[in-house]
């Protein structure tokens, strides 16, 4: 296997991991529910305040796209191999991942001004399972006088999720080393 493909499944592996919460080998709509659910306690937030419900309603929106493109025998659940397979694409994560990448920035913008802190980035991005060195290096990326927007991290996760290339923002999540 040549070594970009080697690295393109291992950073298919690296989100899949990070979606199965339950840690089972299947994605399923619990994992989602779960993840929202570690991210929201990392921040202290209300299980019921609106950017919460706006939250699970982006992660299961993401469930529900996966689960209906997955082609699976089985509708409640994915495999890595039906997640592989899904290779979503940008219009696909317009579509299904969007709410998702749009409902976490605006969680982690806790005063609503378009901006993300430094804290609040590290704390979403580490209850989601990204190592914290690698989410530092992100965050000082993506930062201009330490605060993130709220659009360029929209569009780190964007990369993260669909881009092929190793050299976007999102991909240093998953860039292999020198």
């Amino acid at each position: 296997m040549p070594d970009d493909a080697a690295f393109h499944l291992a950073r298919l592996q690296a989100r899949f991991a990070l979606l199965d919460v339950t840690g089972d080998g299947h994605l399923r709509a619990e994992d989602f529910d779960l993840l929202a659910e570690r991210v929201l306690n990392a921040l202290g937030m209300e299980l019921d305040s609106d950017k919460a419900r706006a939250l699970f309603d982006g992660c299961r929106t993401y469930w529900r796209g996966l689960a209906a493109t997955s082609g699976g025998a089985q509708e409640d659940l994915v495999t890595f191999e039906e997640y592989a397979a899904a290779a979503l694409d940008a219009d696909h994560f317009d579509v299904y991942g969007q709410p998702y990448a749009r409902a976490l920035a605006a969680l982690a913008d806790r005063d609503d001004d378009g901006y993300i802190e430094s804290a609040d980035f590290l704390a979403c991005m580490t209850a989601i399972g990204f190592p914290l060195s690698r989410v530092k290096q992100l965050f000082s990326t993506l930062s201009y006088k330490d605060r993130i927007t709220t659009g360029a991290w929209q569009a780190a996760i964007k990369d993260y999720y669909v881009n092929t290339s190793g050299d976007t923002p999102g991909q240093l999540l998953t860039r292999r080393s020198v």
